[in-house]
């Protein structure tokens, strides 16, 4: 298992190794200065610091990976720090700083009991807080996950209710069909074919979790011929520069809704227009005209803004502009 050390480890060595040299008392039990003082904090930084930091970042990995209980792999730490500082370590250093001449193998043991306690309480707090730590995020992962699985079933149920054909539209449309067959068939036949290309653009894909920009795009262009074709084939939407809209997840029952008052009750142009940034992309349907019908008022904002929000979360926005030429503004975040 491979060893990762985090770029604050060595400041965590120089804290260990000083907080062992002040809790066991030798700069207060003794005068130390100058060169005495940076010898004895260069035993500690390198007898207590650099291996207690190093064995428990290989108790964190061990504990996390699930290969070791946690808490013997933390007591594992406390002995082996101060064990193999004490016996180990301090010999190799021996040549290089020096050893008091008064040092015995009692000192050994007695600094052994006093930095076996404080080793273990530092140790004990740390493995407190990263237990944390640890549990928030989880708590955070699992929160997300809900929240992920809470946009995915909006998003399904948004789907099986666009799905839906709504009994009016059908029975009124298959109605103007069947009475113009006689006398109008060409325009019959019209009607009927931009009612079958809507119907067909309103069928979700079998696997499908969630819309996309492209088929919200394609059924409001068959939504869009349908009325054109109700009105003598006059236009009432202009899609600008979306022949080919991107694939991005888009939530269903939005769009449509949106912008069938505008199509059903107006009498002026919309013109709807994509914009993208990295991350976020917006929808704009700008009024070309006066909204005489004041259609705009009609389109349940609050309610397409819910639908909206539950699918792609608080960062997505649906607005309605006020302005001399109404426009309405549709933003969600997309895949970068």
């Amino acid at each position: 298992m491979a060893l990762t050390l985090k770029p604050g480890d060595a400041g965590w060595m120089l804290l260990v190794g000083t907080a062992t040299l002040v809790a066991n008392g030798t700069p207060l039990s003794s005068v130390l200065f100058g060169a005495e003082l940076l010898n004895a904090l260069a035993y500690n930084v390198i007898q207590f610091g650099v291996p207690a930091v190093l064995l428990l970042r290989l108790a964190d990995a061990l504990v996390d990976a699930g290969r070791l209980p946690a808490w013997p792999a933390y007591m594992g730490v406390v002995v082996l720090t101060v064990g193999g500082g004490i016996w180990v370590i301090a010999p190799q250093l021996y040549p290089l700083l020096g050893k008091a001449d008064w040092w015995t193998w009692e000192n050994d043991f007695g600094l052994a009991s006093t930095t076996l306690i404080w080793h273990g309480l530092g140790v004990a707090v740390y493995v407190q807080l990263r237990f944390s730590q640890r549990a928030q995020a989880h708590l955070a992962a699992l929160q997300d996950a809900a929240a992920q699985r809470g946009r995915q079933l909006a998003a399904t149920q948004l789907l099986a209710l666009q799905a839906r054909v709504d009994p009016a539209l059908l029975s009124e449309r298959l109605a103007a069909i069947d009475a113009e067959l006689l006398t109008q068939p060409q325009r019959a036949q019209a009607r009927l074919a931009a009612l079958i290309d809507l119907l067909r653009a309103l069928q979700p894909h079998v696997e499908a979790e969630v819309s996309t920009l492209a088929r919200e795009i394609a059924a409001l262009r068959a939504y869009a011929m349908l009325v054109s074709t109700d009105a003598q084939h006059t236009e009432r939407l202009h899609l600008a520069g979306l022949a080919e809209p991107a694939d991005w997840p888009l939530a269903p029952m939005v769009l449509l809704p949106l912008a069938r008052p505008l199509l059903d009750e107006g009498t002026t142009l919309w013109s709807l227009s994509l914009q993208h940034s990295p991350g976020r992309a917006e929808l704009r349907l700008q009024a070309l005209g006066p909204d005489v019908q004041r259609a705009a008022m009609r389109v349940p904002v609050a309610e397409l803004a819910q639908r909206l929000r539950a699918v792609h979360g608080a960062e997505a926005h649906l607005e309605l502009l006020a302005e001399e030429l109404p426009a309405f503004t549709l933003t969600w975040p997309v895949p970068t």
